[in-house]
């Protein structure tokens, strides 16, 4: 078993540092606003957004869109379809064609990398804003004899390209079937690295159809997702993935800077966002 330690993200790392004055400074960070319904969250302002630092509530100066480019990496994990399931290839190309419409709808200067996860990572696609290459290459997508897929080492590969992208807005988005996991053990620790040293939010939808899950990659996905800022979702039917790849592209395209108030200049302490309406909101790391 691995260390917790190995998928843990040192804090929130911020954007800029703002004005100071009479012992109080400004601060700014990413976030990301929850829109899991599938539509983008794009009009927000200061006033939407509360703030606070070990439960203080600290005042908002700004919030507003980041302007950032999106690099983002789907992984798609084709290995052989789970036994007594029928190899759901529509309904995966169909989400992930959904993801990119969604993502390239709000930002369409967002870069996305396309990544097959069975028995090796494959890049099929590199980083592109053109939706008909990222299209072509989704519609041949399908699921092969690979009796294992290796999610974490599709983890590692991509968190590698993932870090010489610009902006603050990286994240990677992970798509499994309940394959067993053939990622070597030792490799675990080198992606937890990847991922945390790309300063990517990792998201990841499962379908599980009732299994409890391959050990080692639920604990990856569970850790990982929760320390970079991301999401981990699970559905029972291949029918479920869609939605949930759309409220994830969403939510990438709902980020915001917002920037706020504190006193002194000393290390952050439980640092927390919130909506007065309600919508979640996830810190987003940076650490380049």
């Amino acid at each position: 078993m691995f260390r917790a330690t190995a998928i843990v993200v040192a804090g929130l790392t911020l954007v800029a540092g703002g004005s100071s004055r009479a012992g109080r400074a400004d601060r700014a960070a990413v976030v990301t606003v929850l829109a899991e319904s599938g539509t983008p969250i794009r009009d927000l302002t200061a006033a939407d957004f509360v703030v606070k630092e070990s439960g203080k509530k600290l005042a908002v100066l700004d919030a507003k869109l980041s302007t950032d480019p999106l690099a983002a990496a789907l992984l798609v994990d084709t290995a052989q379809a789970p036994a007594g399931m029928q190899a759901p290839t529509s309904e995966l190309r169909g989400a992930a064609n959904s993801f990119v419409r969604t993502v390239l709808g709000a930002n369409p200067d967002a870069q996305i990398g396309l990544w097959q996860i069975s028995n090796a990572p494959i890049a099929l696609v590199p980083f592109t804003s053109k939706q008909d290459d990222l299209r072509a290459a989704i519609d041949r997508l399908v699921f092969g004899r690979e009796s294992a897929g290796v999610l974490v080492e599709g983890l590692h590969a991509a968190g590698r390209q993932l870090v010489d992208k610009p902006g603050a807005r990286r994240a990677i988005v992970a798509v499994d079937f309940d394959s067993p996991e053939a990622t070597a053990m030792g490799m675990v620790q080198q992606a937890a690295d990847a991922v945390a040293s790309s300063g990517a939010t990792l998201w990841a939808v499962s379908i599980r159809g009732g299994t409890a899950g391959n050990t080692t990659r639920e604990d990856v996905l569970e850790k990982m997702t929760k320390s970079t800022g991301g999401k981990r979702y699970s559905t029972l039917a291949p029918s479920g993935l869609e939605p949930r790849l759309k409220g994830i592209a969403a939510s990438l395209t709902s980020q915001y800077v917002v920037t706020f108030e504190r006193a002194g200049e000393g290390p952050l302490k439980s640092l927390t966002f919130e909506t007065v309406k309600g919508a979640k909101v996830l810190a987003t790391p940076f650490t380049r």
